[in-house]
Order: structure tokens, then sequence, then C-alpha cells
């Protein structure tokens, strides 16, 4: 019979897994309390959690909410990183204080949208920049081309008053002589 804190926990990470874009699984050996902390606190900066699970519990949860593929990338003595921010920026922080604080704690494998990632694509994530750099890179790409054609018909257009101009000066020019 499970006892009522189990079922809390099973619920609890039910509820996470259900409740996130994104989701690192890890394995960790040799870290203090305080080295955990400080990586939670650096995980929460990012918009990211970080839960020590049992695996039977993470199983179960997994399959309550039809997500059995979670069950290969949590095993031994296990944490689960989940955000619902930006992916990529949860990523860096994980590795980041992984790498500061030298930490041994493996990348087992993630899930993103409904894929699950190797360790290699978890990493490769982390290289990538955040959304809001990416989505600034878009919008000036798509940018690019009219500040060009704006830039092109200015270009023309002081070239037609420049010419106009001198049309005007030239043409001044013998009546003031003719004038004087």
């Amino acid at each position: 019979m499970p006892s009522e804190k189990n079922i809390k926990q099973l619920d609890e990470l039910a509820e996470m897994f259900q409740g996130t874009s994104y989701l690192v699984s890890t394995q960790f050996k040799n870290v203090s309390a305080n080295e955990m902390v400080a990586l939670r606190k650096a995980l929460n900066s990012a918009g990211a959690r970080y839960k020590i699970v049992k695996n039977n519990i993470a199983h179960l949860a997994a399959d309550k909410v039809a997500l059995p593929e979670l069950k290969d990338i949590v095993t031994g003595t296990c944490a689960i990183m989940t955000t619902t921010n930006d992916p990529a920026q949860a990523s860096k922080a994980l590795f980041k204080s992984i790498q500061d604080q030298r930490l041994q704690i493996d990348i087992l494998g993630g899930f993103l949208d409904g894929e699950v990632l190797s360790s290699e694509r978890v990493n490769q994530l982390s290289k990538l920049p955040s959304k809001e750099v990416l989505i600034a890179k878009i919008i000036g790409q798509i940018g690019s081309p009219i500040n060009g054609l704006v830039f092109i018909l200015n270009s023309q257009i002081t070239s037609f008053v420049s010419v106009l101009s001198n049309i005007v000066e030239t043409k001044n020019k013998p009546n003031k002589e003719k004038n004087g």
C-alpha cells in the first residue's frame, strides 16, 4: 500500500511532467546540499526547477500522464530539471552551473515538446542563442531588405534633387550674366 507521501510525490511529478515544455534528466554523484542549493538558485533565475526524484515514482508519473518515453531517461540517482520558459536558456544555466561548480552531474537525456532528446541534443540546445536573440535576428533579417529599399529610394531621390538643382543653377547663370 503506497504511503500518502509517495502518492503526493506521484501527483506532483505527474503535474510537473504535464505542465512542462522542456525536461532534462540528470544523474548526480557526490553533490553536497550546498552545491544543490546553488544549482537550484541558478536554475530558478533561468525560470527552471530542479527536483530530485525517485525512479519508481517518476516511472509511475510518466505512465500516469501517458509519457512512457520518460522512463528511458530516468535511471540511477536522478534529478529532473523542468521549465516552461526558453529551453535554451534553462540548458545554458544547467551546463554553466555544472561547469562552474565542477559538479559530478551527467545529462541522461531530455524531453522537448513530445520528443525524447539524447544528452548530445540537450548539449546542442544549450549552445543555441536564447529565444529573444533568435527573434531579434529574424526581425533584423526581415527588416534588412526593407532598409535597403529605403536607402536605394532615398539615394535616387537625392540624386534627382541634385540634378534638378544643377539644372536650375545653370539656367540662372546665363540670366544673371545677361542682366549684369
